[in-house]
């Protein structure tokens, strides 16, 4: 793993056969984060995609049963070991006893016709090598171009993270309700899909561009939360890492685009802990501690985009990555090399030439070469007059122009607009100041 600062497994696995349900709790849902996703994965493709809903109780029953022994009996001396021998054992209770299960094994009679065969072959679907592919398979299926971007995302963090449907619902600000809906009909769309396979050629391509859209959605939520109680949401970070990290262990799927995505987020990844204060206040680039900075990531960055570069190949994740690593490895905020970036977003906008980049532009501009020019980059900027950040950096750039009614107006504007408490407090700092 790439990124991870969930609490020590090590003082987890600590926990004996007097630890209490408190204290069992949180290794279980370490484990089962960890673990759901290949085991619904390789349940799912040995059950068959029109019986998600099968594996995925499979699952559920595996943790459950572990939330219920574990407090009594004490902690495995292997609870991956541990849960994968449940659930295999569950899936093989299901097939004798299940409606469902009896219509499977006459499905697929030639490989279920007997105790020893079936035994066989779940154990098949549940080693290590079989995991991983397995887990790529549901990916692409997940991300079928057949369903709509919030469907992918909802299914993937449900089947493929292990997140519960209230986890998904805080993490898009949305009802449980709506949560449910989406699941329901990208799963109906899922059962139709028949056998899940990594797609090849031409179709590869095209379903590449969703797979890494939705890792790219996913990790932006988890890095901005902009609609959460907290300012970052590192398992959702996590989540997106993991995924990355998982299609560059296939040669399938190992692609330059790939360890691009992998190194823009690792890169800002790395400045997670800069990003707030104690008090979970939002510190701005210009005034983060930079020795706060993980530089073993920001290594780990780099390579990944070296990776990326050596096929000649240019897509927009490219470049994103390069200014996020131009940030990574300035020694200060005046010290960046912000002709460069300019340079970049210009290149960057002929592939994605959308308001964000063009925004984000406007900002290098004005750094580079002063608030007025700044200012007239941005009056190029359209469709995000309702968007509180376009707002703010509208004031922030009259503030140094020496407009302050103009950048009060602009940063009140931006605070009727915020929709988290410390973009909030943010902003009322900035006009307090003037």
């Amino acid at each position: 793993m790439v990124y991870h600062r969930a609490p020590s497994v090590l003082h987890l696995y600590s926990v004996q056969a007097s630890g209490t349900s408190k204290e069992v709790g949180p290794l279980v849902e370490h484990l089962f984060r960890r673990e759901s996703g290949k085991l619904t994965a390789a349940l799912t493709r040995f059950f068959g995609s029109a019986h998600l809903d099968l594996a995925e109780d499979v699952v559920q029953d595996t943790l459950l049963k572990a939330m219920h022994e574990w407090p009594f009996k004490g902690v495995p001396n292997d609870p991956v070991a541990w849960l994968h021998r449940v659930a295999r054992n569950g899936a093989m209770d299901r097939l004798r006893r299940d409606a469902r299960g009896a219509q499977l094994l006459k499905e697929q009679a030639p490989l279920l016709r007997s105790e020893w065969s079936m035994a066989v072959t779940v154990n098949e679907a549940l080693r290590p090598e079989s995991l991983a592919d397995d887990q790529l398979r549901m990916f692409f299926a997940c991300c079928h171009p057949a369903l709509p971007t919030e469907q992918q995302v909802a299914l993937v963090l449900k089947t493929l993270c292990g997140f519960g449907v209230p986890e998904i619902a805080r993490a898009f600000v949305t009802n449980e309700e709506t949560i449910n809906k989406r699941l329901y009909r990208a799963r109906e769309a899922f059962r139709a899909l028949g056998r899940l396979e990594i797609p090849q050629g031409a179709d590869l391509n095209a379903r590449t561009e969703h797979v890494l859209a939705s890792i790219y959605l996913l990790f932006n939520e988890g890095y901005n939360a902009t609609r959460n109680a907290d300012l970052i949401r590192e398992d959702l970070i996590e989540e997106a890492l993991r995924l990355a990290d998982l299609l560059t262990r296939n040669p399938s799927t190992d692609r330059p685009e790939v360890h691009a995505l992998l190194a823009l987020m690792i890169y800002h990844a790395a400045r997670s802990e800069a990003r707030s204060d104690t008090e979970g206040n939002i510190i701005l680039l210009a005034d983060q501690d930079r020795s706060r900075w993980d530089r073993a990531l920001i290594a780990l960055a780099a390579q990944h985009l070296d990776r990326a570069t050596q096929s000649g190949i240019a897509t927009s994740y490219h470049l994103e990555a390069a200014i996020a690593g131009m940030h990574a490895h300035a020694p200060t905020f005046a010290a960046t090399r912000w002709v460069d970036i300019v340079t970049l977003y210009d290149r960057l906008l002929l592939l994605k030439p959308n308001a964000i980049v063009r925004m984000n532009r406007a900002v290098a501009v004005a750094e580079a070469q002063g608030a007025d020019e700044g200012l007239r980059a941005l009056e190029q900027v359209h469709g995000l007059e309702d968007h509180h950040v376009f707002q703010a950096t509208r004031g922030e750039l009259m503030r140094r122009a020496g407009r302050t009614e103009e950048a009060r107006t602009a940063f009140q504007l931006a605070l009727s607009l915020a929709t988290t408490p410390q973009e909030r407090t943010l902003l009322e700092q900035r006009l307090a100041a003037l």
